[in-house]
This record gives C-alpha cells, structure tokens and sequence, in this order.
C-alpha cells in the first residue's frame, strides 16, 4: 500500500469517528417528533415573538375603530397574565388561542363584532365569544357579577330573548384591556355548564400540547364550534413558529 493511500483511509477514518462523536445516539435529521412532542418549559411570550405573529402590524389614528386597536406593547402583559391566571403554560395551547385572539380580531384591531354592520348585539372581546358566553364569563369574574345580574337575571332561560341594548351593555362590562384579553383563556378552562371549558373534549389537550395539524383542527371544530380554512390555518402555523423560536 502506498503512503498516499494509507494516509487517505486514515484520514477518512478520523472523519468518521469524529462525525459519530459529534452526533447523539438517536440522532435522525427528518425526526419532527421532537417539535410535536417537546418538553415545554413555561415562558412568558416575548414582544419580539408577538410582532413575529402580528406582522409588525401597528395600530394608526384614522383606521376604522381605532379605538378598539391594541399595539403589541399594550397586549403583550395582559396575555401572559392572561395565560398564567387560567394555569396554560404549554406552547402549543398558548399558540392556539392567541392565534384565534389575532385572526379574530384582526390583529387586535376590534373587540366587538362590526361586521357586516351593525355587528352582532352582545358579541365581543378579543376572541369574539357570542353573547351567551359573553354574560358567563361578565358573571363568573368579581368584578363584574353584580352588574351582569342585575342586567340580565340568572334565572334567564333563553339569552336570546334578551335585548340588543342589554347585551351590548353586559359586553360592555367586559371589555376593559385585562377581562377582554383574558377571554380566550377562559373561554378554554372554564366555560360552560360544568365550567370545563374545552379541556374535557377527548384528546383537545393532549392535542393541544403536541403541535400537531390533527389537535388544533380539533380545537378550531369541537371547542370554538366553527369550520378550518386556509387563513385560519395560516395564523396559527405564523404563531407557532413564532413561539418555538427563541427570543
């Protein structure tokens, strides 16, 4: 053999060993299965992640309802608070519901129901719940029970029986910044007759949790109760790769 050749194998066999040494054990270069099954640390959401989502997107003085137009500066504080009053701490429950918060309300643009106008009487806050879960979640917080009830008794059997004015004032009750950007999270912990929310729907976290297509379409269908589309989709995929990214 001669000293070109010996020297060439034992250079090759130096690259090897290195490349082993350098890899884990389990190393496989198309496993996903540690993106849709990670072990979530609780973190709070950073400004730079909810830019990512939000597309920079700012609020400006002569935009339609800029009354109603949130900035990520003002959001941000009042949905990790959010998120931590109601106990959801993995990435893929977190970029589920503010996914739905942002294609909602359009970037935080609106909190009630414009569209087509007049809007819905009694719709509102920024995940837009209909008026029934509306008067739940004004009853269930301290704050605001007293005045719901004395809007709209408990003993109500039928919420749509109940007039424009009156809905609109019990939403009213709930839209300040820290209930309204609260709703999402409570609407998917507590609400409903047995004050469950959607985390008793077989698999809805589990599904949640693992980042997967198949569990946030559950969400979108058995707990928000409306249909998948490509924009939908699109909002939550730009939220998700947001909150897995570092910043």
């Amino acid at each position: 053999m001669s000293t070109r050749l010996f020297l060439s194998l034992l250079f090759s066999m130096f690259v090897l060993q290195a490349r082993t040494l350098a890899l884990p054990s389990r190393y496989s270069p198309f496993d996903v299965s540690k993106f849709e099954n990670p072990d979530d640390v609780d973190v709070d959401i950073t400004l730079n992640q909810l830019n990512q989502v939000l597309g920079n997107f700012t609020c400006k003085p002569t935009q339609q309802f800029a009354e109603e137009c949130r900035n990520s500066t003002d959001a941000l504080p009042l949905i990790n608070q959010g998120f931590a009053d109601y106990n959801i701490s993995s990435v893929g429950e977190k970029a589920a519901l503010l996914s739905l918060m942002v294609f909602e309300t359009g970037n935080f643009s609106f909190d009630r129901n414009h569209f087509p106008p007049p809007g819905r009487p009694g719709q509102g806050t920024r995940n837009l719940m209909q008026f029934p879960f509306v008067y739940q979640y004004a009853v269930d917080n301290a704050n605001t029970s007293s005045q719901a009830l004395s809007l709209v008794p408990n003993n109500t059997t039928d919420l749509d029986s109940v007039s424009d004015d009156t809905k609109n004032a019990v939403r009213k009750l709930v839209l300040g910044d820290q209930l309204s950007f609260s709703s999402a999270m409570w609407f998917y912990t507590q609400s409903g007759k047995n004050k469950t929310g959607c985390t008793h729907i077989d698999g809805m976290v589990e599904g949640l949790q693992v980042r997967t297509v198949a569990g946030w379409e559950n969400y979108i269908t058995q707990c928000i109760g409306t249909t998948v589309t490509d924009d939908r989709q699109k909002v939550w995929e730009q939220t998700l790769k947001a909150l897995i990214s570092v910043n």
